[in-house]
């Protein structure tokens, strides 16, 4: 979690986006997880779809029938892939108003409340997912002979992978409180 409280104590020349450090920059395979790869793959997969649309509709004047539906899918599974990399980095967008003006303890207990909710939520939405997906099945691509429950299923596998990843996140918080503490680096959590 980063909020105001890091960039506020920051001195001015560390506050230069433009800085580069190279001991901060390393490449290391183990840094990415199942998620990171899978939104890879499928961005090229995007990417290599609407390339083949535009390259059949504006250079050779027959487009492919496929190629609209399928990207607009695959968009779709790349934003429920992408949800799951923000979840496990804690990096998706959050209002902080009131945070700057609550207690640094009431602070931390409204960030565990945030994250209980968090789980509650995504695992709602797993769960109807779950319960769509029978129902959709005897629906039928337009362009493709798969049922639309295929898109379902994947929207349903990241949901299940965010559940893992919040409840990861919930999990270190209840044991571990000084972590939030030490993100938010004017915060004491005493």
């Amino acid at each position: 979690m980063t909020d105001y409280k890091i960039s506020n104590n920051l001195a001015p020349q560390e506050s230069n986006a433009f800085s580069f450090n190279e001991e901060e920059q390393h490449f290391a395979y183990s840094d990415y997880k199942i998620e990171d790869w899978l939104a890879f793959v499928l961005f090229w997969l995007l990417a290599i779809t609407v390339f083949s649309q535009f390259v059949s509709r504006y250079v050779f004047s027959a487009p492919l029938g496929w190629t609209e539906e399928v990207a607009r899918y695959q968009l779709v599974c790349l934003g429920f892939i992408g949800a799951c990399v923000g979840i496990r980095k804690n990096t998706h967008i959050f209002v902080a108003l009131f945070h700057r003006w609550l207690p640094k303890q009431v602070s931390v207990n409204l960030y565990k409340v945030i994250a209980v909710c968090n789980v509650l939520f995504i695992a709602a939405l797993a769960y109807f997912a779950w319960q769509i997906m029978p129902l959709l099945h005897i629906h039928k691509m337009a362009s493709v002979a798969l049922p639309i429950s295929v898109l379902y299923g994947v929207i349903f596998a990241s949901l299940l992978i965010m559940l893992l990843r919040s409840s990861q996140y919930l999990f270190s918080i209840f044991i571990n409180p000084q972590q939030l503490c030490d993100q938010n680096s004017s915060a004491s959590c005493d």
